[in-house]
């Protein structure tokens, strides 16, 4: 131990001054360790091999990556289902009673049928046009669109298709062409739908995996209860058409109603899968990080014991400093004397 009172006061100062840094720098480093459970020397503690600690570490923000992204599936698909359910729901409340001979053969009860027949086509775009954090769940790659043309924008479309027909085959003809043209024909595909079948929506779920919507607004699963909600709504909606001429358009739409209702359900099955493969990553996302950071923490943990009993020492050691920095401070040449 240095004898502090042999050496110059300036030495025995920077002294001081040099042990009381050492003590100060040591209880910041403990308290850290002990707040944080974490080695505050990190290169220290693994005697300068960090390539294992790197590799964790990277491996992990690749996992809190995926993990948002999983959490953008998980929502994505939801809406996605919910939308698709809100569909088939009215496909299924509206289609099989239009074939009833009883209801269509009364002009009265059709009425009721056609007189919410537009709200239905409102209804069925919006969840079609269904959003999350401003991304459209049927636009295909072209998220930030919504996917189908307005109510109004449809019908307007679909009245140009028919072209004034009066007679329920040719309207039905007119229809059909509209939603059933392949794209660059001037219908649905081209004019109704927004978003797109192309490029790239897959989502990185895990460091091996992506998913991309299974559905589209402009999807055939679909196209058979649109059509039917359409042609619906356009019975509602034209002027000059007789009972006779509705009946039979809205018994041709109950029919796509029905058949719809079928396709809707494998939409939704689609969608289920992709929903039930994103709740696998997030289990095995959860697993992985689990097991990498309990070998993290085996790498660079500290011991709370230890680092207790360390600061309780450090803590111990300054203050027998500031003591005998208190008791020299106050010694004189006439006491030394």
């Amino acid at each position: 131990m240095t004898n502090f009172n042999s050496i110059s006061d300036l030495s025995r100062a920077f002294q001081m001054r040099l042990g009381q840094s050492s003590l100060k720098a040591r209880v910041a480093n403990l308290s850290e360790e002990s707040a944080t459970g974490v080695k505050a020397d990190i290169p220290k503690a693994l005697g300068g091999d960090l390539g294992r600690i790197t590799q964790i570490e990277s491996r992990l923000t690749l996992l809190d990556t995926h993990a948002r992204n999983l959490a953008e599936a998980q929502s994505f698909l939801g809406a996605a289902q919910s939308g698709l359910e809100n569909f088939q729901s009215r496909a299924s409340a509206t289609g099989t009673v239009l074939l009833s001979d009883a209801l269509v053969s009364s002009e009265a009860s059709l009425n009721v049928y056609l007189n919410k027949a537009p709200g239905d086509l409102r209804a069925v775009i919006d969840s079609l046009n269904s959003a999350v954090a401003g991304r459209y769940v049927f636009a295909g790659s072209r998220t930030e669109q919504a996917p189908i043309v307005g109510y109004d924008g449809m019908m307007a479309q679909i009245s140009a298709a028919v072209g004034g027909a009066t007679t329920a085959a040719d309207i039905l003809a007119g229809i059909d062409a509209y939603f059933d043209a392949p794209a660059g024909g001037g219908g649905f595909s081209d004019t109704g739908y927004l978003g797109n079948d192309t490029g790239n929506a897959a989502i990185a779920i895990s460091p091996e995996t992506r998913i991309a919507p299974p559905i589209t607004a402009n999807s055939q699963d679909l196209r058979a209860a649109l059509k039917g909600f359409a042609i619906m709504a356009y019975a509602a909606e034209a002027g000059g058409l007789d009972h006779s001429t509705r009946r039979e358009l809205s018994r041709a739409a109950g029919g796509l109603l029905v058949q719809g209702e079928m396709d809707l359900t494998e939409a939704r099955t689609l969608t289920g899968i992709g929903e039930e493969k994103v709740a696998q990553a997030i289990t095995s996302n959860q697993a992985e990080r689990s097991a990498l950071q309990v070998a993290r923490n085996g790498l660079i943990a500290a011991d709370p014991y230890e680092t207790a009993t360390a600061l309780q020492e450090a803590e111990a050691q300054i203050e027998t400093l500031y003591a005998i920095t208190a008791r020299l401070s106050k010694l004189s040449l006439a006491d030394y004397l």
